[in-house]
């Protein structure tokens, strides 16, 4: 029996009747929490660069994959083997010039990335229309997400014009990180004397500057 296998059996147990209380009570809901927690942890063992950290953290994030299957194997939706095969099915489905012998020669990652997003655009075109945004995740931390918005619509050939403020010319001078995080660093300051949530009220705006581009687009 493979290691992964056992994992999924190991999680069926602690889900069944003799298993663990706790995890026979969590949902997709009650787990997100710890998903993010996990994700976060895998990130700072990569900075820190242990090898033997990564994989425990690795494992634990695993560990999180393999619940939420099983609560969609309980209800008879799918389980961790369907997960596997869609992720295995689009890697391949992706990467024509490495599994299909007949596709045309990549000649570097830019030439990789332009034919992901094009290979990405021709699935979308048979599903129902939606916002070009959509693919970006609602629930990735707010300058994250601000990030992925723009980028999206410079593609899309939308500019962006920053509000007249008294931070413009200031905001317009940055030359470099350390100038950018200084801002960032002042403006949360700001908001916390305000009692402003930064990450929220950012989430808000970005969420209204996508409803926008998206318009641009219709």
């Amino acid at each position: 029996m493979s290691e992964i296998q056992k994992l999924i059996e190991t999680t069926a147990k602690l889900r069944s009747p003799e298993g663990c209380p706790w995890d026979r009570e969590q949902t997709h809901q009650s787990l997100k929490k710890y998903l993010i927690e996990e994700t976060y942890e895998v990130l700072s063992a990569i900075e820190e660069g242990s090898a033997e950290d990564i994989l425990e953290e690795l494992g634990d994030l695993l560990f999180q994959i393999c619940l939420h299957s099983q609560i969609k194997a309980e209800q008879n939706i799918f389980d961790f083997e369907a997960v596997a095969k869609r992720v295995n099915d689009k890697m391949i489905l992706r990467h024509p010039h490495v599994f299909d012998p007949t596709a045309s020669t990549i000649e570097s990652s830019k030439d990789v990335v332009d034919q992901w997003e094009k290979i990405k655009a021709q699935e979308k075109a048979s599903q129902p229309a939606a916002s070009p945004f959509a693919s970006i995740p609602k629930a990735l931390p707010s300058l994250a997400r601000a990030l992925k918005v723009l980028k999206k619509a410079d593609k899309l050939k939308i500019n962006y014009t920053l509000s007249k403020t008294a931070l413009d010319e200031q905001i317009n001078n940055i030359q470099n990180p350390e100038e950018l995080s200084q801002i960032l660093l002042c403006l949360c300051e700001r908001a916390k004397q305000l009692k402003i949530d930064p990450e929220d009220a950012l989430r808000q705006l970005v969420l209204e500057t996508e409803l926008q581009f998206s318009q641009k687009t219709n």
